[in-house]
């Protein structure tokens, strides 16, 4: 089915097993400066599914590039020691693993350092805001010697190549680009100056590792960003690259700082958008080029090689969300893979918020085990376990307590699975979050757990039943009236009625958003879709808050303000009242205490938060053998917490 993708390729001193790699991406598991047993453990487990080449990131190559605190210190001698533990266990897999080695230039920040960072030229990161120091000549020395140590240690640690970051978030491409590189010498001005730095660097780290070890680069093709690297001038980097005779691969990167939605593209950027970009890089080149970023499926991975438009492609997320995404595409077990939805609050919004790496949908990761054993706790006794609600919470109780030994059956009062889930993939741009759905449901109907549809428990049916042990995980329902004042439907809805339709909106909408996610956002873009008038307030600082750590609040608030849609910060709302058969609501600016009324609308929307819909757990309380509530049935949070306790209390019982 994929022969092509799963075919080896041979990088200079190394065989790939096949075509498919884990790209360089930030865990933060740890401040230490050391790779840590969470790193090992992690990188295991991707090898353990298949991975043919596993690209290490995090790597700083000096102690002056420190933009967060969990960078791996490769400038250490002991970092060696670490870097065989790491290479020893991912090889017994027959997976290839590689370094890549980075300065971030002036992408950074002094706070960490507490000295001045450095650039080509002294401007400042549009997110860091910091300016940088010009380099002078005794800084390139440096810098260059300090790549040769790193890499002379990456081949001591058993490393099976180097990849040497010129993408996005590197110093290499700041020299590449004209937008940052304003330099009037020898290394500023022609693209023959501004690769010069770049190539004393590729030129110093393979003297440092001899001819036999792989070297690839990461080069940023395309930064889509005005008077930025295009793609006629990265086919000329690619050729100078190749034609040094050191380099063993191109891996091809798109965006930079100025557009975060590109590095860290969520659903709303479409599948294959770089792909443009490394089939020009592949047209112009010899050696072999990686395509990645939004390649999605096995499938798309497969006939981009058949065709030719590739030679390997790079995964992050998906096989974040499913490491055991290769082997099962290997085997033709497409519809078992759990494919990533690109919602990015476990995986980018976490590290963004210099937290530890995770996944909506997978908990295991950070937490995988360092012997790969993924077996369930041992069952004392096979029980009979009702699980009531449908949702992710709900389903990953089952399947697990199911795959555990334990007799299951669901019962949920709607016709269709998925609970909230369902509504969310209604909104504009969020239908890939069904796939959280499909995953679970299939895991469901895969094992034959029966789920009850169109059936509303209530305590007398369960008690009847004498079941061993009740999941409740009946979710939580929208805050209908959270501000003083007489109103409700039809003249203010919420977003949960907006999406299902159960009352006409009119052309004129007051929006209140106290949500500051994809809840209010992805409501409010539907309404404007269908051409309504819709004005938003918040007493955040800024409508979409939530959305800045997962790179999605510039398209997100760009697509509202493209239809029509205004937004109002700063205040809170005192009063809604449709008494006398008007609708007014009374509201205050929060730091000039001014009044404020909007009147004039037809519909009001609220999204207000969650109220927890507990009513059966409290009813079971004190009449069941064992009683277990989840997900927003214990509190309003997000998916990512409903399926995190869903599996706890699935390997409880």
């Amino acid at each position: 089915m994929h022969e092509n993708l799963f075919s080896p390729l041979k990088l200079r001193g190394t065989r790939l097993p096949n075509r498919i790699s884990l790209l360089a991406h930030r865990t933060n598991f740890g401040k230490s400066g050391r790779i840590t047993d969470r790193h090992i453990a992690y990188y295991r487990r991707r090898a353990q599914g298949g991975c043919g080449l596993i690209i290490v990131g995090e790597m700083a190559v000096h102690p002056d590039d420190r933009p967060w605190e969990t960078l791996i210190e490769a400038y250490r001698p002991e970092a060696v020691a670490d870097f065989q533990r790491l290479t020893d266990v991912v090889h017994q897999f027959d997976t290839r693993i590689i370094a890549q080695l980075n300065h971030h230039g002036f992408q950074s920040s002094g706070h960490v350092t507490r000295k001045a960072i450095i650039g080509p030229s002294a401007v400042a990161d549009i997110v860091f805001g910091e300016t940088c120091k010009p380099m002078e000549p005794e800084d390139m020395a440096d810098i260059a010697e300090a790549f040769g140590r790193a890499a002379a240690r990456v081949r001591e640690g058993g490393f099976d190549g180097i990849e040497i970051d010129m993408g996005p978030e590197s110093l290499l491409r700041q020299f590449l680009s004209p937008i940052s590189n304003h330099r009037g010498d020898d290394y500023g001005g022609s693209l023959e100056n501004r690769m010069r730095f770049p190539l004393k660097i590729l030129e110093t780290v393979r003297g440092a590792v001899g001819g036999d070890l792989t070297i690839g680069v990461c080069l940023c093709a395309d930064e889509k960003f005005w008077g930025g690297i295009a793609p006629e001038e990265s086919v000329r980097m690619a050729r100078t690259l190749e034609a040094t005779g050191s380099v063993d691969f191109i891996n091809v990167a798109v965006g930079t700082y100025y557009n975060l939605h590109l590095i860290m593209p969520s659903m709303h950027i479409p599948f294959g958008f770089t792909m443009d970009a490394a089939e020009q890089i592949k047209k112009g080149v010899g050696i072999p080029v990686m395509t990645s970023y939004q390649i999605g499926f096995p499938g798309k991975a497969e006939r981009l090689i058949a065709e030719g438009k590739t030679d390997m492609v790079g995964y992050v997320r998906a096989m974040i969300s499913d490491p055991d995404m290769v082997n099962k595409a290997r085997e033709g077990r497409m519809a078992d893979i759990r494919y990533c939805v690109k919602d990015n609050k476990g995986c980018v919004g976490r590290i963004n918020q210099s937290k530890a790496l995770g996944c909506i949908q997978n908990p295991r990761v950070g937490c995988e085990s360092l012997t790969g054993d993924e077996s369930w706790p041992p069952v004392r006794q096979r029980k009979k376990v009702i699980v009531v609600g449908a949702g992710p919470s709900g389903m990953e109780a089952a399947r697990v307590a199911h795959e555990r030994g334990h007799d299951v059956t669901i019962y949920e009062k709607q016709d269709a699975v998925g609970g909230q889930v369902r509504l969310i993939g209604r909104r504009p741009g969020r239908g890939a979050m069904q796939g959280v759905i499909r995953y679970l449901r299939h895991r469901l109907i895969q094992h034959g757990v029966p789920i009850q549809r169109g059936v509303a428990a209530t305590p007398e049916m369960i008690l009847e039943q004498n079941p061993d042990a009740v999941v409740v995980a009946t979710g939580s329902v929208p805050v209908s009236k959270p501000f003083p004042g007489e109103y409700g439907p039809p003249a203010v809805l919420t977003g949960w009625d907006v999406i299902l339709g159960t009352h006409p909106v009119g052309e004129k909408v007051l929006f209140i958003d106290e949500d500051g996610g994809h809840h209010a956002m992805a409501t409010a873009e539907l309404l404007a879709e269908q051409g309504k008038k819709v004005d938003m307030v918040t007493s955040d600082l800024f409508i979409g808050i939530e959305l800045a750590p997962r790179g999605e609040l510039y398209l997100g608030r760009q697509r509202l303000l493209q239809q029509g849609a205004t937004f109002r910060t700063d205040l809170d709302i005192l009063e809604i009242d449709t008494s006398g058969g008007g609708l007014r609501v009374k509201a205050r600016d929060i730091y000039t205490n001014a009044p404020i009324l909007f009147d004039g609308y037809d519909t009001v929307v609220l999204d207000v938060g969650s109220a927890a819909d507990d009513d059966l757990y409290h009813r079971l309380k004190g009449r069941v053998k064992e009683l277990y509530r989840t997900g927003d049935c214990v509190a309003p949070r997000g998916i990512d917490m409903a399926i995190i306790e869903g599996r706890q209390v699935g390997e409880l019982l």
